[in-house]
This record gives structure tokens, sequence and C-alpha cells, in this order.
């Protein structure tokens, strides 16, 4: 019985459209005009603040910190720019996986060094132009028949330490 005087006491405390006393619904509540709209008539209504749904929090965001993250991660882009560029001139005539390693250990530094909310942006950053995320496969080495400096085949590298 004491669900049913509930179910009651919340129906008739609930808020009608006054036009043609259909039941509101919360989830025709407009946040921007502050009112509700009839889902029955489409009028619009006013509703008292204990009816309306709950509004997310939104934090606002500084826009000197954005602006600061946004110079951040452009400094960024140029740094890992000029490592790329120099990684390619050192492992000319290598491997690409060569490459990648060489890369990404020049770039570690650099990534460290930024905000940790920054760092999953930067690595996508790097991850564009070579880098490896993904630690087991710098800790794999290149395998068995390549040399463990430019990553090519042991038959045909030009480092010199093969026979």
């Amino acid at each position: 019985m004491d669900n049913l005087s509930d179910d009651l006491r919340a129906l008739f405390n609930a808020p009608i459209c006054p036009y043609c006393a259909t039941l509101y619904d919360p989830e025709q509540y407009d946040e921007v005009d502050e009112c509700a709209r009839c889902s029955n008539c489409c009028r619009a209504y006013q509703v008292a603040a204990e009816h309306r749904p709950p509004q997310p929090h939104i934090p606002q965001d500084d826009p000197l910190s954005a602006a600061a993250q946004s110079d951040s991660l452009a400094q960024f882009r140029d740094e890992a720019g000029l490592v790329s560029k120099a990684m390619m001139r050192q492992t000319a005539g290598g491997s690409y996986q060569m490459y990648e390693r060489w890369f990404t250990e020049a770039l570690g530094p650099a990534i460290d060094k930024l905000d940790p909310v920054l760092r999953p942006q930067a690595i996508t950053i790097a991850s564009e132009l070579g880098y490896i995320a993904d630690t087991e496969v710098m800790a794999a080495g290149f395998g068995p028949g390549l040399c463990s400096i430019s990553g090519i085949d042991e038959h045909f590298c030009h480092c010199g330490r093969h026979p």
C-alpha cells in the first residue's frame, strides 16, 4: 500500500502541460530555453526547479591552459620532426625497423619531459612518424638472422660485423 501511495503522490506532484494536461517527461526539458516542451501539443511551459533533470557538471576550460597545452604540443611536433629527420639521415641504408627503434629511443626523453596529460597526444603525434609505443616490441629485438644494429638480413648487411 505504501508503494501505491508513493506512486500516486509522485503522479499528482509531477508537473503537467497546462494546455493539454499531458504528464511532464524530463527528456522533453530544453536546457537552453529553460522550459519543457509537451510531447503531445508541442507547446513550451515552465517547470519547477525540483522537476528539472540534473545538469551534468561541465568544467570550464581555462583558455590559458588550453593555449599552453597547444603550444607544448606544437613545440613537441616540431621537435619530433627534427628528431625524425636526424634519424633518417643516421639510418640511411638501414631498415625501417632500425629507424623506428632509434627514433623511439631518441624521442623518449622528450615525451617523458611532457606533462602526463599531454603524453597520449604526443605519442599519437610521434606514432605518425614511426614511434613505437609498445614496450614489448622494443624489447623483442630484430630477431634471428637479422643484424642487431641495422635490422637487415646478416648476409646482406653492410655494417661490417658479419662474416
